[in-house]
């Protein structure tokens, strides 16, 4: 483990290529880590600093999967408790991410917007006192402060706007790779291009893990944090994880050249769509619903949009940034979310003792990555599970406990929480 980690960050900005460069495969470890992106690199982080012994394995490369695919949102505006309470905590990291692992992840605090209408103030206010008690910083504006903080924002059908200045986003591959070159500093091994292919156990205990290619891995525990690949990696293991996976369309629109500054973060819950600027000239926009006409094979991920799609997306915002009616399609590509029925991730014990699963994270997992990989490490590391987790077990839907939002805003079509 690092116990200087000051003297460690100049080293980490130059040799994030070498510190991935592990030597060859070892034959035993204490954890193996399966899915090198930023949920399984940051559950691996956490591990290593622990001095777990712990390996990391990528079938591809580090943010190849769903991480690399991310909107890369970091907000807290969340329904629920548990959503408020690791979302304000990974935010806490994300802000001082190149301190915690000495690499950057371009986290950039642009704010965050989102508006109601009169007949939703209600519920508007119910979730924004929820925000507050739990710590979040938000405020409560008029539609004409709105178009202070947001000039373009096109407000005349909101009553009420939440303002929280503190959110933001990053790069979600500098991420990925910022906390697999921190893990591999402190000690863990990370190795790109290995894929696991079986798991191995004896009398209702993990051993092991077997590779593609015939190697094998001796192990005491097992974190599959593989995202749409978990289900088929631990189906021999325990019972079918109730997962369905659905696309996720982005598109990047250059803005007007006269547009001003970037905008803030924006979540319309009445066209269903979320967008935030990307670097200094483009907008990033994608939906925000699981329309189960939507839904995608399981490992869809698509480095082109249809025009057409791109264009849909451009007129949805337009409809709340009138000026992006003008903007100039850049392309896109569509990820794939594994979706629970709750739509908040199972973080278990999964089938033998010794298997862990985290899966499910419906489209918010790169947002939770920093505090749910460190509770999760030290669920794996200690066998307690720590109280964060208690409601996100794998046994609450069969059990009829399924997250349920503490202040719902109400539905205008299925979406994201």
């Amino acid at each position: 483990m690092i116990k200087d980690r000051n003297v460690e960050t100049a080293i980490r900005r130059d040799a994030i290529g070498d510190a991935l460069a592990a030597p060859s495969l070892p034959r035993e470890a204490e954890v193996v880590v399966v899915g090198g992106g930023c949920m399984g690199a940051s559950i691996a982080f956490h591990l290593a600093r622990r001095d777990v012994d712990v390996v990391l394995l990528e079938k591809d490369h580090v943010a190849s999967g769903a991480t690399g695919h991310s909107g890369a949102l970091v907000r807290q505006h969340y329904e629920s408790r548990i959503g408020i309470r690791l979302a304000r905590e990974s935010l806490a990291f994300f802000q001082r991410f190149e301190k915690e692992t000495g690499f950057p992840c371009d986290f950039r605090p642009t704010g965050f917007l989102s508006g109601t209408r009169a007949r939703d103030v209600p519920a508007f206010d119910s979730l924004f006192n929820l925000l507050r008690s739990e710590g979040v910083r938000v405020e409560r504006l008029s539609p004409s402060d709105a178009k202070t903080v947001e000039p373009q924002l096109e407000v005349s059908d909101y009553a009420a706007v939440v303002y929280d200045p503190a959110a933001g986003y990053a790069d979600p591959i500098a991420t990925a790779h910022g906390f697999a070159a921190a893990a591999a500093v402190d000690g863990a091994k990370v190795f790109a291009g290995q894929a696991m292919a079986a798991l191995a156990t004896r009398t209702g205990h993990v051993t092991g893990i077997k590779l593609r290619g015939g190697k094998s891995l001796a192990c005491e525990r097992v974190v599959v944090a593989a995202g749409n690949w978990t289900p088929q990696l631990v189906a021999k293991a325990g019972p079918r994880l109730p997962l369905r996976f659905v696309r996720g369309d982005v598109a990047i629109l250059r803005r007007p050249v006269d547009f001003g500054p970037p905008p803030k973060i924006h979540f319309d819950f009445y066209g269903n769509t979320y967008s935030r600027p990307e670097g200094d000239k483009d907008t990033l926009c994608g939906y925000m619903d699981t329309d189960p006409r939507k839904t995608a094979r399981n490992h869809e991920l698509v480095e082109t949009l249809p025009s057409a799609t791109v264009r849909h997306l451009r007129g949805r915002l337009a409809k709340r940034f009138p000026r992006m009616a003008e903007a100039q399609p850049r392309g896109g590509w569509s990820g794939a979310y594994d979706v629970t029925p709750d739509s908040y991730p199972i973080l278990d014990r999964f089938g033998p003792d010794g298997l862990f699963v985290a899966v499910g994270f419906s489209g918010h997992g790169f947002k939770l990555s920093p505090e749910v990989g460190r509770l999760l490490a030290e669920f794996v590391a200690t066998g307690r599970r720590p109280e964060a987790l208690e409601a996100l077990q794998a046994s609450r839907f069969e059990e009829g406990r399924p997250v349920r939002p503490d202040a719902p805003f109400p539905r205008r079509g299925r979406r994201l929480p």
